[in-house]
């Protein structure tokens, strides 16, 4: 992102609004790099094509994470002494301290009919049904495609923009397509899905949500340690957007025959937003290709992932998984504190292995405009130095909403609404996490005005030009709940309503099983070929399961509507039932 060499400001006072007008060129971005301010066509819910010599930035049109929790079944690990609250309220934690409740009260008046126990039991029934339907998790690492541990080499799974699948008889190749782009912002959906699995994961010990959980979050590791140069590079806490190693073929547990080819991609390109290059000496996987310039697109959601890594850590039954999640939490640490001390910007690394900060674009800083705009981008500072630190570093960000920035970038490129409110969202979550409750309360109540602002038809937002404005809201509505935001009645049937049009819709998609014998050869996009597509009346396929973590979540405000039987949401024995 790169604001115009031309900025004006008609400036009022920063508790008001300021009114901004982009003038002139803009310098290097392209209609569809996420974070770009000055860009005023509404982003496509479908991802747009990025060819290498395109200037255009992939990043699908995916939510946020949503859900309020509910009781944990880890009652023998509570700590005997309770922790002390700035708001006289008790708060429990695991054995290891972390918090497993609210460290506030906070309640708002209720706006419209509550959901009946009668809509409450057919709306979980619908929902847990559709993902037992499908076998969900299954279907999401069955689709995803990484390094197999059958190669011999560190394995992980990513869930990939821009491949194709490829059936032919008995066996389904998932192809890296060059035609369609470079998956710049696959974190997004990985990060989603690997949060929603790691919730149901941590109650149930589910086999499926176990496989996600430990193959996604080694994909974390993997785009930091396949991002050394090689032996001699010390440095493997800076992230990649990605990299694909060799082509390899496997069977999987259910005896389905896959293979993975990623050779389309392997050809160097440069682009404002990222280059690829191969590192041939990679001392991980070997020779592996690599693209750079690790955009702030998607670190909320992984910023979202290190709240909840360290419950994975102690929670987490199974060795192997806690050891995944150690090592990606340890790496997101360091890469965050990376950021405050490079002055608040991602660091990347050139083809010979060098680092440097890509000034030249403001996709890589969290500081582009806080001459302008002091307060600009403070909720991603904030939640990189509780993230990087577990402390605010001296950030101050109030009520984490109001900023003029805020404004100006949701107008210049739709898809900033998204950075802007998972970031917001974020610093709250880890503001909890963390111990930091008069921060965390305060940025709730800033997530109020924020999704009221963005609900208000009179409030002028930008956003509600755009068609899948209110589906998104639904999803911020879910994930704030996660946070503590307790929905009134009027918000929780807004969640019910688009989880149902999403079941009606994705139950009709006939290509779940691509290995079934219903499913002919062929070619299959992930633009609703082997992935259901975008629609502006459903919530997306990546967030499917994102009721997990709502009824997971330890930040589950009583205050609250009920809207879901968490009971059966976190059963998978339950589901449909």
């Amino acid at each position: 992102m790169r604001v115009s060499e031309a900025v004006s400001f008609a400036a009022g006072t920063l508790v008001a609004s300021w009114v901004a007008l982009l003038v002139g060129t803009t310098v290097g971005c392209g209609a569809s790099e996420c974070g770009c301010l000055a860009d005023p066509a509404p982003r496509l819910d479908v991802p747009a094509s990025d060819v290498p010599d395109a200037t255009g930035d992939l990043t699908g049109d995916a939510p946020l994470d949503d859900a309020q929790g509910t009781d944990l079944p880890v009652q023998d690990l509570v700590a005997d002494t309770p922790v002390d609250s700035p708001f006289d309220v008790e708060v429990i934690t695991t054995a290891g301290g972390l918090p497993l409740s609210l460290p506030f009260v906070y309640a708002r008046p209720d706006v419209g009919t509550p959901p009946t126990d009668a809509e409450i039991t057919e709306f979980t029934k619908k929902i847990t049904g559709l993902w037992k339907q499908v076998d969900y998790f299954t279907w999401a690492a069955e689709t995803s495609a990484g390094m197999d541990v059958s190669t011999g080499k560190p394995d992980y799974l990513i869930w990939w923009h821009d491949f194709v699948a490829v059936k032919a008889g008995d066996t389904v190749t998932f192809r890296a397509n060059a035609a369609d782009g470079g998956s710049h912002n696959n974190a997004v959906p990985t990060g989603v899905v690997l949060t929603s699995a790691l919730s149901g994961y941590l109650v149930s010990q589910d086999p499926a949500m176990k496989t996600i959980v430990e193959q996604y979050t080694k994909s974390i590791t993997a785009c930091m340690k396949g991002f050394v140069y090689d032996e001699t590079d010390t440095v493997d806490w800076l992230m990649a957007r990605n990299i694909t190693g060799t082509n390899h073929q496997f069977t999987l547990p259910s005896g389905k025959k896959k293979r993975v080819e990623y050779d389309q991609w392997h050809f160097a390109y440069t682009g404002w937003n990222a280059d690829r290059f191969e590192y041939p000496n990679n001392p991980t996987w070997g020779d592996i290709w690599v693209t750079n310039k690790r955009s702030k697109d998607d670190l909320p959601y992984w910023y979202r992932l290190g709240a909840w890594l360290p419950y994975v850590i102690e929670l987490a039954k199974d060795e192997t998984v806690r050891a995944a999640a150690t090592e990606a939490y340890g790496l997101l640490q360091r890469s965050a504190r990376d950021i405050v001390e490079s002055g608040w910007k991602v660091r990347t690394k050139d083809a010979a292995g060098t680092i440097y900060i890509p000034d030249d674009q403001d996709l890589a800083s969290f500081v582009a405009y806080t001459d302008l705009i002091p307060d600009a981008e403070c909720d991603a500072r904030l939640s990189t130095a509780l993230l990087g630190y577990g402390d605010t570093q001296g950030v101050e960000c109030g009520s984490g909403q109001g900023s003029p920035y805020d404004d100006i970038a949701g107008t210049g490129n739709y898809f900033n609404y998204n950075i802007i409110t998972y970031f917001h969202q974020a610093a709250i979550l880890l503001a909890l996490t963390t111990g930091h409750p008069a921060e965390a309360r305060a940025m709730l109540e800033g997530l109020v005005l924020r999704l009221a602002r963005y609900r208000d038809p009179a409030s002028g937002e930008a956003g509600q030009k755009v068609d899948s404005f209110q589906r998104e809201i639904a999803v911020w509505l879910m994930r704030g709940a996660v946070v503590g935001l307790p929905l009134t009645s009027e918000e929780a049937r807004i969640v019910q309503q688009f989880h149902l049009q999403a079941v009606t819709r994705y139950a009709s998609f006939p290509n779940w099983n691509l290995w079934d014998a219903s499913v002919p050869d062929g070619t299959y996009s992930f633009r609703d070929g082997f992935h259901p597509g975008y629609n502006p009346d459903s919530i997306q396929i990546e967030d499917l399961a994102t009721l997990l973590e709502y009824c997971w979540s330890p930040f589950k405000n009583p205050a609250g509507v009920r809207f879901v039987d968490c009971d059966v949401v976190l059963d998978p024995a339950k589901w449909g039932g």
